[in-house]
């Protein structure tokens, strides 16, 4: 489940007023009195995006349901089969019907297809709003006038009122249940918010069925099913009506996750869109790694993976070297360039390397697929002490490696202070894995500072020495 930290303490009021005109309501209960707290409000989550008179655009008053799909908004009557279509900019485009649907509430939409009920009959339809077409009907043991895709589970959120909250799959068997909740119209699954102090994902209903200006969204924690803390007046904010539908998307504001909605009013049915949290798409996971399929022990090898970010952000990339050990992040490139990083291996065998990525807003990719190297002993020359002493520098040599090195080349070089004796080379024919063997200068003679270099191989050490005479001093 996809999350971006959105730290939410909001605004709870509470203002009553009468029932208004040409909106579905529930019957008011005298008896009942919605209590609501009052917080500060938190900007940053409660940013107004849109705001759609769509009530006086279409001429209908009768407006409870409300949908996006990337491209356009939508809006059912829920006294008609109509279905009213608007561009992102809320401009009203036409209507259409579906044959056999009519009276939709509240619509959910799985990034296909729209789904409602008509809060009477014992289903959900499942509709394409392309091709206005009626695509099957998912049976259910209750009637559904909230509907909320969950992506979690595949399943469906529904209620009618103040009736249990239930997520019925595909194939309509209860998956799980909130129970008694405060009389709503609509409700939206969240897996992108997160509220302090809950786990999420979050399920968000529109409550405030009978009153003009408690057109309330309020925030289900979905594992604890406690009501969540946060929420947020529309109507008071916005101007008075009563609970609608509501939706989410991604799609409307890039990097942004919208909560939205349709308050029902007494002269005017609007749409409104919060901004509930940035978003972020982590990089797609990269390919399985690149690089030679076999090597030695104690060489160097380059690895590269490539991926591509779905916002087109830069990303870097991370290997994990398949011995226990990571590289670090590498710099940052262009989305569907190739990162790389290099790494030895001490001992032979075989090790899986993978790689995962990460973008600029921090994002993490998952593990790539692996790609495998074959370590094989090697030779391993090493230089491991120099010392000092009457006309010679000695050095001790050893194989660290897992088979023989044979015609190892050696030298004794000084640079500085020497008359006589500055370098001195041999070769070592033969030296097994785990010998030691000392190797000695030529005669030296000299006066002063100087560096002794010993090289074996390919590796070298060096140390700081004196030259007294036929003395030399470490």
């Amino acid at each position: 489940m996809k999350k971006i930290l959105c730290v939410a303490i909001c605004m709870l009021m509470c203002v009553t007023t009468g029932v208004v005109a040409g909106t579905e309501t529930q019957d008011a209960n005298p008896d009942q009195q919605i209590l609501v707290q009052n917080t500060i409000q938190n900007r940053d989550m409660w940013d107004l995006q849109f705001n759609y008179p769509v009530g006086v655009d279409t001429g209908s008053l009768y407006l409870g349901g409300c949908g996006f799909d990337g491209t356009y908004f939508y809006a059912p009557e829920w006294n008609s089969a109509t279905i009213y279509r608007f561009d992102t900019d809320g401009t009203y485009l036409d209507s259409f019907t579906i044959s056999g649907v009519s009276s939709l509430r509240d619509l959910a939409y799985d990034g296909t297809y729209f789904y409602g009920g008509n809060a009477a009959g014992l289903f959900l339809w499942q509709m394409d709003f392309t091709n206005h077409t009626l695509v099957s009907t998912i049976t259910l043991p209750v009637a559904a006038r909230s509907c909320a895709y969950d992506a979690d589970n595949d399943g469906f959120w529904v209620n009618v009122w103040s009736t249990d909250l239930i997520l019925y799959s595909r194939a309509g068997v209860e998956l799980n249940r909130i129970t008694a909740p405060e009389s709503l119209y609509g409700s939206e699954w969240d897996g992108w918010t997160q509220i302090e102090g809950y786990e999420g994902p979050f399920l968000w209903v529109f409550t405030g069925t009978s009153t003009g200006v408690d057109g309330i969204v309020k925030a289900y924690d979905i594992p604890t099913k406690a009501l969540t803390t946060t929420s947020h007046n529309v109507a008071q904010e916005l101007g008075a009506g009563i609970a609608g539908g509501l939706f989410s998307t991604e799609l409307f504001e890039t990097g942004t996750f919208t909560l939205g909605g349709i308050c029902q009013g007494s002269t005017n049915d609007y749409m409104f869109g919060y901004e509930l949290c940035t978003t972020n798409a982590p990089p797609e996971t990269p390919g399985a790694p690149t690089g030679p399929a076999s090597g030695t022990i104690g060489v160097s090898y380059s690895f590269s993976a490539t991926t591509t970010d779905p916002e087109g952000e830069n990303v870097a990339y991370m290997f994990d070297w398949g011995d226990g050990t990571f590289s670090d992040w590498t710099a940052y490139v262009a989305s569907g360039a190739a990162g790389s990083a290099s790494h030895s291996y001490p001992l032979p065998g075989d090790y899986v390397i993978k790689a995962k990525a990460k973008d600029i807003n921090g994002g993490e990719s998952d593990w790539s697929d692996g790609h495998t190297i074959t370590i094989l002993d090697a030779p391993l020359p090493k230089v491991e002490w120099i010392k000092g002493g009457l006309f010679k520098v000695s050095a001790s040599v050893t194989n660290m490696g897992g088979v023989a090195a044979t015609n190892v080349p050696w030298t004794i070089s000084l640079a500085g202070g020497a008359f006589i004796g500055k370098e001195t080379t041999g070769t070592i024919a033969s030296i097994d894995p785990g010998v030691r063997e000392t190797i000695k200068s030529k005669f030296i003679l000299g006066f002063g500072a100087t560096v002794i270099t010993v090289t074996f191989g390919d590796d070298t050490k060096t140390q700081d020495a004196q030259i007294l005479l036929f003395f030399i001093k470490i």
